[in-house]
């Protein structure tokens, strides 16, 4: 299907690697230019050339996103590059450390702030001017369904990921009626990074090689996913591309949990 998005340029933070990568060579496919953001400058290069490698047009901008001046750099860069910016991935986001309540310091929970929800209000503030002259401008923050419904570990996670809903929600307020659409995804387990940092940590806590602990974790998962598998990068992508489109023109302060179901099976 013709989503008719040629010709608009998107930029993707935590665009080289997981579910950021996925979302890059999704849009450029439809033929949208990407800016690629990540602080690795190698994964950064490596996502550019698999866009390029498919035909597609990418320019990689090494940045943290927990700094203002980066996401101004980063911006720059794109209008420099491709003169506009129609959509905005805030896509990075994570945690240094693992753990419950009682394990975690003041500076664990500063630190996943500043990186889920600072690093997208950075981005959002840099590129507000550039979305504005857009004529399809779009505004979509990659969550998890954690936000919604929080386990029993991560409250740092969890918590500043309830955060980054609110704020797209904000975000569709505050911009309605000067035509930048806001929604927001919140993914359910998805095989990336962040999946093989729970799986070393369950090979640590466990005393199991890595590889038996994948399969233990992929088990254990699957049975709670009522379509009976982990998630994929592209499983996330496909959502966003369209929300990114033309057919998503009247949805805007959404949330949309891509989950394989474990998101209602957990209510």
């Amino acid at each position: 299907m013709e989503l008719g998005m040629r010709g608009r340029v998107a930029l993707v933070t935590g665009g080289s690697k997981g579910i950021g990568c996925a979302i890059a060579q999704a849009l450029a496919v439809e033929g949208v230019a990407v800016v690629v953001v990540a602080r690795g400058g190698a994964a950064v290069d490596e996502t550019c050339a698999k866009v390029r490698a498919a035909g597609g047009e990418a320019l990689g901008v090494v940045a943290d996103v927990t700094v203002a001046t980066e996401a101004v750099k980063a911006v720059d860069a794109a209008l420099e590059r491709y003169g506009r910016l129609d959509i905005l991935v805030n896509n990075a986001g994570g945690i240094a450390k693992f753990g419950a309540l009682t394990e975690l310091s003041s500076e664990d929970w500063t630190d996943a702030f500043r990186l889920n929800v600072l690093g997208c209000v950075n981005f959002v503030v840099a590129a507000e001017s550039a979305l504005l002259r857009s004529p399809a401008a779009r505004i979509i923050t990659v969550s998890s369904i954690s936000g919604m419904q929080p386990g029993f570990y991560n409250p740092h996670y969890t918590t500043t990921k309830a955060a980054t809903i609110n704020l797209s929600k904000h975000l569709a307020n505050v911009y309605a009626d000067k035509g930048i659409l806001a929604n927001a995804v919140c993914p359910g387990p998805v095989h990336s990074d962040a999946w093989m940092q729970n799986v070393a940590q369950l090979a640590d806590k466990t005393g199991v090689d890595v590889e038996a602990a994948y399969r233990t974790m992929e088990q254990l998962e699957s049975r709670k996913i009522p379509l009976g598998r982990v998630g994929e990068g592209a499983d996330v992508a496909d959502l966003v591309v369209f929300l990114a489109s033309d057919k998503a023109r009247w949805i805007t302060g959404a949330c949309f949990h891509v989950s394989g179901g474990k998101y209602a099976a957990m209510g």
